[in-house]
């Protein structure tokens, strides 16, 4: 169910904080309106979309993984197993404190096989059930990307990879990306916000 699109007038008492934080109530809080229509989950063990960063930090340091990077809106760590070289965590800033995890990525370790990639796919079918969409370029078009996508009114998930020759590790790390539709929204709104009070 789509949430109705906001108009503001300033006021006496309006400002960005009062309105980011009803964006963000919003977006949180319209999570329960389309429970009944989610099919897919909305992370693994190790996550769960619209997680605090508290949560996120805590189950980071739990499986004792090193921390690359970290700044208010994202954080980066080496994988748990060898095959990942990250993870990266992006968060929905709130008006008043940590935000909220709006996206998680994935990425594996460049150079990876074709056998990989299948290997990856299996796993996330037999989470996720049979993808939305598919995309598979011919196997001569080694620049095409292959990919996958799951998506629900809430939670997107996407498999992407390609085999060129050789891999670029800054163009061809396979990725799976778990995204809040919501929160990506809401974050897209706040971008453009602050894209326009700049010019």
């Amino acid at each position: 169910m789509a949430l109705p699109a906001l108009k503001f007038r300033r006021g006496p008492s309006d400002n960005r904080t009062m309105r980011w934080s009803l964006l963000l109530v919003l977006a949180l809080s319209g999570l329960a309106f389309t429970a009944a229509d989610r099919t897919l989950p909305r992370g693994d063990d190790h996550f769960r979309l619209a997680m605090t960063r508290a949560q996120v930090d805590s189950s980071i340091a739990s499986r004792g993984l090193r921390v690359i990077s970290s700044s208010h809106e994202h954080l980066a760590c080496a994988g748990e197993v060898p095959a990942v070289e990250f993870e990266q965590y992006a968060f929905a800033p709130a008006p008043h404190g940590p935000g909220f995890l709006w996206r998680v990525t994935i990425a594996h370790r460049v150079p990876y096989r074709r056998a990989d990639f299948d290997s990856v796919r299996d796993a996330l079918v037999r989470r996720l059930g049979e993808p939305a969409e598919t995309e598979a370029p011919e196997a001569s078009d080694v620049d095409a990307v292959h990919k996958l996508t799951w998506v629900d009114p809430s939670t997107t998930v996407q498999l992407a990879a390609r085999w060129s020759v050789p891999q670029d590790p800054r163009a061809d790390r396979m990725m799976v990306t778990w995204t809040d539709r919501r929160l990506q929204r809401m974050v897209e709104a706040r971008r453009s916000k602050d894209r326009a009070s700049r010019r």
